[in-house]
């Protein structure tokens, strides 16, 4: 993850820019390569230096978000998200901001994958439009199928309704209806 420490060199930014350091994607690693395919598909990128810029970091995105409560699914973020002060409850609308985890970051096309830990029973077009994701650096796979095999091995009885996200600004052509997401991802290095 030195990466993102020669990147970016000043504390508490927010990271939507990566196009500035054009490299041939053969030569970036995983982590490279998961944040320049996000970002440049519209994902919104916070890579705090620790807990406590990460809080103050998230506070500050809620607060431009301006919702009176923000939606969970996955219950172990309730008790973290009341010791901040953030407002949250167990429903949703379409127009609510859904704060949660994921499963995998695939480096290869920049997408967010998953499941019914993080989603429950729904599928993603049934969830709000705008998600705020909370991951781990070593939640970066290089691709779908190893993101698959890390789940197979973590879980003794794997979870069900496996998806990804990988739209993340509306489509220039939308013909096909393609769902988008406004995704905002911290990425915490452990």
């Amino acid at each position: 993850m030195d990466f993102f420490k020669k990147i970016f060199s000043s504390k508490s930014k927010k990271y939507d820019q990566i196009n500035e350091e054009k490299k041939d994607e053969r030569q970036m690693t995983d982590d490279e390569l998961f944040v320049y395919h996000f970002v440049n598909k519209g994902g919104k990128f916070f890579y705090p230096d620790d807990m406590d810029d990460f809080k103050r970091q998230l506070l500050s995105l809620l607060q431009h978000l301006n919702k009176d409560a923000y939606a969970v699914i996955e219950r172990g973020y309730f008790h973290f998200l009341e010791k901040l002060g953030v407002p949250v409850k167990f429903s949703f609308d379409k127009d609510d901001v859904l704060l949660g985890g994921c499963e995998s970051l695939i480096a290869e096309e920049g997408a967010v994958m998953t499941t019914s830990k993080h989603t429950s029973e729904y599928r993603n077009m049934e969830l709000p439009q705008k998600r705020v994701i909370i991951a781990l650096s070593n939640q970066i796979t290089p691709n779908k199928s190893q993101a698959l095999i890390d789940i197979k091995k973590k879980y003794e009885k794997p979870p069900v309704n496996i998806q990804t996200m990988s739209i993340f600004a509306p489509p220039e052509n939308n013909l096909a209806g393609d769902r988008w997401y406004e995704v905002y991802l911290f990425l915490i290095e452990n």
